[in-house]
């Protein structure tokens, strides 16, 4: 008896001991759970807090922009008979979309508001018409913008234009060329706006002045477009193209052509071997589409003997630097930027031919 009393003194107060350990093992490992639950908690709810600050920044953005390009699109409807005044409110309202990311509205507008034939005429007879009529400086902005998108049907539309107007404009300006396929390319491009664009730059030599300047123009950007591109086709195209000026670029008496930013250099050989890729296409009409082209450009680069030291051409077209855009991807970034321009846009708003078939 004395020995169970003796076992019960020493093992009830362990028990207690024991039970009292597990419960506040318990009572902490419930604490720790609590915890984690709480910072869980909280932390989803600062990650939804974010998500619902960055929706909102977003659509305020959104917003900001959609606005600005309403009041944007509202500058062609204030016409007056001052031409001048007009071109400048056609010309801001494109820019401005473009800079907003509504490129594919602005390439839309520019096919009634580019017209060549209205900018050539004088002023007395543009107020006459009331033209809207922007400059090619300013339809090639925002066909450069157009180009740089994602969106098919503004990238055709864009080349369309380029290639509709390229007559109208001068090889060796590189303000008349986008630049996002001067002496680069956009291998992303439709088959379609790829075409337009190449049949744009052949029509655009062929109207310019037969001079040394514009063959050395034409055989870099075609150099280019050959380099960039990865289809087979293309390269063919290009090199039936280069093929047909090759003799004449050998007699421009040097053999190193500066490109892009202007430390880098294409040789003679390198465009010889783009011309060596020249092939018969399958589909005979293009075949005979760009036999067509070659041979009008074998004409065009015999002639062009002269050199011009008129003033610019010290910086070849094709050294053009490319312009540095917005992405929507720095939207957040831009709300201020945003702000200032829907706050300009409101204070100015106060104020037969086989062309294409290439």
């Amino acid at each position: 008896m004395t020995v169970v009393l003796a076992l019960l003194a020493v093992f009830v107060p362990a028990s207690v001991t024991l039970v009292g350990y597990w419960f506040r093992q318990q009572s902490e490992k419930r604490l720790e759970q609590e915890q984690k639950q709480s910072k869980d908690r909280l932390a989803e709810e600062h990650e939804q807090s974010e998500r619902r600050l960055d929706q909102q920044q977003k659509q305020e953005n959104d917003r900001l922009k959609l606005d600005a390009a309403i009041r944007a699109a509202d500058l062609f409807a204030h016409t007056s008979a001052d031409a001048v005044a007009n071109a400048a409110r056609s010309a801001s309202g494109l820019l401005a979309l473009t800079r907003l990311g509504f490129a594919d509205l602005a390439v839309a507008l520019l096919v009634d508001l580019w017209s060549p034939k209205a900018s050539a005429l004088s002023e007395a007879e543009l107020e006459a018409q009331g033209s809207s009529s922007v400059s090619p400086e300013t339809a090639i902005q925002v066909i450069d913008a157009a180009l740089e998108t994602c969106e098919a049907e503004a990238q055709v539309m864009a080349a369309a234009l380029l290639c509709r107007n390229a007559d109208t404009l001068d090889i060796c300006d590189s303000l008349h060329w986008p630049s996002s396929v001067n002496s680069r390319w956009i291998p992303q491009l439709p088959v379609t706006a790829k075409l337009l664009i190449v049949d744009a730059l052949v029509n655009m030599a062929l109207a310019s002045e037969h001079t040394k300047n514009a063959l050395r123009e034409l055989a870099v950007r075609l150099y280019s477009i050959s380099i960039g591109d990865p289809e087979a086709r293309v390269k063919g195209c290009i090199g039936t193209l280069m093929k047909a000026i090759i003799p004449a670029v050998q007699d421009l008496g040097y053999k190193d052509f500066m490109k892009d930013t202007g430390y880098d250099f294409i040789n003679l050989k390198q465009m010889k071997e783009v011309a060596a890729k020249a092939s018969v296409h399958p589909d005979g009409y293009f075949e005979r589409i760009v036999k067509d082209r070659s041979e009008k450009l074998e004409r065009w680069s015999r002639g062009c003997t002269t050199l011009s030291v008129s003033a610019g051409m010290l910086a070849p077209a094709g050294t053009a630097l490319r312009k540095t855009r917005l992405n929507d991807e720095n939207a957040a970034q831009n709300a201020s930027s945003l702000a200032s321009i829907h706050r300009s846009i409101r204070g100015v708003s106060g104020c037969g031919n086989v062309k294409g078939a290439l």
